[in-house]
Parts: structure tokens; sequence; C-alpha cells
């Protein structure tokens, strides 16, 4: 018999600059989003994003952030931080057996803006 696999939603925390009608409209957008389970502000600056890897990427959420008119920290060690969540969402993809969206990564983005 198979072991039953559990997908966890990866959880993710982001620096985040911005007015407060800039957030407001930011945690709206990003609740919206069918693949994004709750987005909550926990400190002044800190984004928690809480998401199902199988759909979207990090940095499509990234993208939604900026497209609010929002702005994350963008130094040297969160872009390695940034860059080490994607290769994880794309590790668990692997071992999950997904075939990547490549070919309607565009149709999933325009869906999420």
């Amino acid at each position: 018999m198979k072991p039953i696999v559990k997908i966890e939603p990866h959880q993710r925390r982001c620096s985040i600059d911005g007015s407060t009608t800039a957030l407001a409209s930011m945690l709206i957008t990003l609740n919206a989003n069918q693949y994004i389970m709750p987005a909550t502000i926990k400190t002044a600056h800190t984004l928690r994003v809480q998401y199902d890897f199988r759909y979207i990427e990090f940095q499509q959420i990234l993208t939604i952030i900026t497209a609010t008119g929002v702005n994350y920290k963008n130094g040297f060690f969160q872009r390695l931080k940034y860059q080490l969540y994607s290769d994880a969402d794309l590790q668990a993809r692997d071992n999950l057996k997904i075939a990547p969206f490549c070919c309607d990564k565009v149709a999933i983005r325009r869906e999420n803006l």
C-alpha cells in the first residue's frame, strides 16, 4: 500500500514598504488569489504569505506585490532568500513529479494579476 502524501502549503516572509492604502490593496489582491491561502502583515514591515506551490511561484507573488505599488526589500541577502524560496518550490514540484507549467505560465500569471 502506498503511503499517503500530505501536501502542505509553503509559508514565506517578505519585508515590505509602502503606504497604508497600498498595503491594504495588496492584502486584498493577495487574499483574492485562489492559490494564496492567508496573506497577513505581522509587524509593520513583514508580510507573511502561505501559498500552494503547485500552482504559483514565489516570484509571481513578488510580481503581484510590486503591481499593487508596494516595494519589497531587494538587497543581496533578500534576493538570495527569494531565490532559495523559488528553488524550494521547484524542488517540491519535482519531488511530486508535477509537470512544469512553462507553456501555460503566461495564462496563470495573467489570472493571478
